[in-house]
């Protein structure tokens, strides 16, 4: 659920992000078209808006004093009609003109004899107009009629309390009108802004999920070519123009001059334009990546770098040489063109000899640029043979040669590599055959004092204190011992004449065996091993006995140097044709950043005083390389971490070595 969640809410916060500053565009533009026309001819008396008695509206006392108007003109006028007739529901009134009944639609009204229904009543006497609404005198809030003669002239007009709701009547045209009014306020200026508030502000609040809406909007605009981004900048700019003459009409009160559809543009253009600015935004230095030109260049590139140097040197030259043809045929339509007209001789003779020179420059580029190119073919061959290790010299090259410099430069550089080389070598080689003078010389006496050692700790009747030193020099000198063999074997490993027997072997079944040896120098640590192996058999291919030696360092480095009463972890795991086997512990020291710690005679804490000689993992990682796996260490706090990987194999011991 809450995934779903995660996915939904970039999508609701975008959309309300859109629907917000539409609503609160559109609501600003029907305020701006609103306010125009109301200084025109489409005046909205705003007081109308919030009306509950329409006879206090303002467009009631506009319509009443019109319609008292023109009773009173219809009675100063001979032979004129009735205007109300017909359109007088809701309206009651007496018209006397010279003491004569002219128009009615009722007995007789006054202030004090209402009809049921009627609580407004406005009478003019020929000199001033009195109106009075449920007995109360409101004859302030009218204006005298504009009449020259209005002598022998009198008007009552009422109006009821509640209009008709619908018929032909002006009364009700009138309640009508108003309500549109305050719909139109409702529906266009009042809940469209609250709304796009409210969602303007939604999407800030889940700002963070706007983000990766517009994120997932930049990746989809991001694998649109350039090229279709450009093109459609044209129907972008029709659309911008179509909406800035719509905003132009609003502000010029021409409202009705362009459709609804045409004022759509308006909100087109302004998210047409955003996802030009997001675009912009997350894919700025990638435009080129996407674009179609760009993907053809790069295509040509590849299928030009597949040919040699001095092939492409060549072609470069033929295209150039191409480009000149216009400019040839040119010159040579000219001369026609020039006898047809009888233009200047001499300046037909320039135009020949320049076109003369310059397809002789053209001729001599491309020679000099073809040697170039098979002079620097020649030199890169020579480089890539040099990195590969072939030392061949580099090629003979002709002083003015463009390229005699870099040649130089690369047999001064190959005869550093090789005197570089030699050198090496020969140290290498004193190296080694130091190390196995000085391993050979030293196993001699070693032996003899380890010999030694071992009759006097058989010796009886010798004081404590001399068994004593007996014992820490046997320990010394086994120590010693160990120690010389791990150099001889590293040192022999680095020459790569460490001898290897690759067979296949249960790795379970080797560490288990690891793990029985160890038995009693684990009980003796007081630490605890974990051991996660598997019950099936994972075959690999290696060196059972030098593989032994890489798992019994790291469990011995593990039982030295870990945390007391910590737990060391052992798993081994088979997947994707890989084992590997972790091995995990809690150091006691802290250990050191940035120090390799499988290189020879490196420890992770340089105080140790145990007689460590510094080789444990790098014997393990030169054993383990010598065998075909990989071996790598990672440290984190104080967590050591040691792995050893191989590949599995599908090959089988014989059954009679399995067996045994």
């Amino acid at each position: 659920m809450d995934t779903k969640s995660r996915s939904v809410k970039p999508a609701l916060a975008f959309l309300a992000f859109v629907l917000g500053v539409t609503l609160l565009v559109y609501s600003a533009a029907a305020a701006v078209i609103v306010t125009v026309a109301s200084r025109g001819s489409f005046y909205i008396p705003w007081r109308d808006i919030f009306w509950t008695d329409y006879q206090t509206t303002d467009s009631f006392h506009s319509f009443i004093e019109a319609r008292l108007y023109e009773l009173a003109s219809a009675a100063d006028t001979p032979e004129e009609e009735n205007p109300l007739e017909g359109w007088d529901d809701g309206l009651l009134y007496r018209v006397r003109a010279d003491g004569v009944l002219k128009f009615s639609n009722t007995d007789a009204l006054s202030p004090d004899r209402l009809p049921d229904g009627y609580n407004f009543l406005i009478t003019y006497d020929g000199e001033k107009v009195t109106a009075v609404k449920d007995g109360r005198d409101i004859s302030s809030q009218f204006s005298p009629l504009p009449f020259a003669d209005p002598a022998g002239v009198s008007v009552s007009l009422a109006a009821a309390e509640h209009p008709p709701a619908s018929g032909s009547s002006s009364l009700a045209s009138l309640v009508g009108s108003l309500r549109q009014n305050r719909a139109f306020f409702f529906c266009f200026l009042f809940l469209p802004p609250l709304a796009g508030i409210a969602l303007t502000a939604l999407s800030i609040v889940w700002h963070r999920h706007k983000v990766r809406a517009d994120r997932a909007i930049a990746w989809f605009t991001g694998r649109v070519w350039l090229e279709v981004k450009l093109l459609l900048l044209v129907p972008f700019l029709w659309v911008c123009a179509l909406a800035g003459m719509c905003c132009l009409a609003a502000l010029m009160g021409e409202v009705l001059t362009y459709s609804i559809v045409r004022y759509l543009s308006v909100p087109l253009a302004l998210w047409w334009a955003y996802l030009y600015i997001n675009d912009l935004r997350y894919n700025f230095g990638h435009l080129k990546e996407q674009s179609l030109c760009a993907a053809c260049v790069r295509l040509l590139r590849r299928q030009i770098l597949r040919h040699p140097a001095a092939q492409r040197a060549d072609r470069r030259m033929i295209w150039q040489f191409a480009a000149c043809l216009p400019f040839f045929l040119f010159c040579a339509l000219s001369v026609p063109a020039f006898l047809v007209f009888r233009l200047p001789l001499p300046l037909l003779l320039l135009l020949c000899m320049a076109g003369i020179v310059l397809i002789g420059l053209q001729v001599w580029l491309v020679r000099e640029s073809r040697r170039s190119a098979a002079e620097l073919d020649a030199l890169l061959a020579c480089i890539e043979a040099a990195g590969a290790g072939r030392l061949e010299g580099a090629p003979p090259l002709p002083p003015d040669s463009d390229f005699h410099g870099a040649a130089e430069q690369l047999s001064h550089m190959e005869e550093g590599l090789r005197t570089a080389l030699a050198e090496q070598v020969r140290s290498e080689r004193m190296k080694v055959e130091l190390i196995t003078n000085v391993s050979h010389d030293l196993k001699t006496p070693l032996t003899s004092i380890i010999s030694y050692t071992e009759l006097l700790q058989q010796e009886e009747g010798l004081p404590d204190h001399v068994q004593d030193y007996i014992r820490v020099l046997s320990d010394k000198s086994k120590r010693l011992q160990v120690m010389v063999r791990d150099v001889f074997e590293v040192s022999k490993a680095a020459t790569g004449n460490l001898s290897v027997d690759i067979k296949p072997i249960d790795f379970a079944k080797l560490l288990r065996q690891t793990l029985a040896d160890m038995g009693e120098a684990i009980e003796e640590s007081g630490l605890a091993l974990r051991p996660r192996l598997p019950e099936s058999p994972v075959w690999i291919a290696a060196d059972g006995d030098r593989l032994y030696r890489v798992f019994q360092n790291l469990i011995g480095n593990a039982l030295k140097y870990s945390l007391e009463g910590s737990r060391i972890y052992l798993e081994l795991t088979a997947a994707d044709g890989q084992a590997a086997a972790v091995l995990r512990n809690t150091s006691r020291e802290e250990l050191p950043d940035g120090v390799d710690l499988t290189e020879r005679f490196v420890r992770g804490d340089e105080s140790r005083t145990d007689g460590g000689s510094g080789l444990g993992l790098s014997i393990a990682r030169t054993f383990t390389e010598a065998c075909g796996g990989t071996f790598s260490v990672q440290t984190q706090a104080d967590l050591f971490t040691a792995s050893v990987s191989f590949p599995l194999t599908r090959e089988r011991p014989p059954k009679e070595e399995s067996a045994v």
